[in-house]
């Protein structure tokens, strides 16, 4: 008789989704965070600083800033549809339209969702708007990224 195992992974899509952000520094520069991390979506934060500002004048948070927030979460939308497996998924193409700037001292947040998957390519729709106002978007996007998968990823060595 064989012996029944759990084979259900030992971390959570949000660990996944931590873990992703603690290894490109540019998410740890930009002070990001997961709020959430589902079969397919993500939502992500992005917090205002002084140093995000992108105009001055208006306190505005830099577009720059936005996107790269919003790029960090469709991969990371990627890894949550393909769990348990972990794939490296680079940008291939990514359209954002930014509707209008954030509110001053307000923090982004961004829902990402992957919406289809193929064998060499994985398609995420993007929204995000300022914390407290979902009403009302401050920019959306389309993406790509390439699947590129990793054959013993999540696996223990020697298994």
């Amino acid at each position: 008789m064989a012996a029944v195992t759990d084979s259900s992974p030992t971390f959570t899509r949000l660990d996944i989704c931590n873990r992703f952000l603690e290894s490109v520094r540019h998410s740890k520069v930009l002070g990001m965070e997961v709020l959430s991390a589902e079969e397919m979506c993500v939502r992500a934060r992005l917090p205002w600083r002084e140093d995000l500002v992108g105009n001055p004048d208006s306190g505005v948070m830099h577009g720059g800033a936005i996107f790269a927030m919003m790029d960090q979460a469709g991969g990371m939308a990627v890894t949550c549809r393909t769990f348990p497996a972990f794939e490296i998924t680079p940008t291939i193409d990514f359209r954002v339209d930014h509707l209008r700037g954030p509110a001053k001292g307000v923090a982004v947040v961004c829902e990402a969702s992957c919406y289809r998957l193929t064998n060499h390519v994985a398609f995420v729709r993007l929204t995000s708007w300022e914390e407290g106002n979902d009403e009302e978007p401050i920019a959306t996007g389309l993406a790509t990224y390439t699947r590129m998968k990793i054959d013993n990823a999540g696996k223990v060595v020697g298994q």
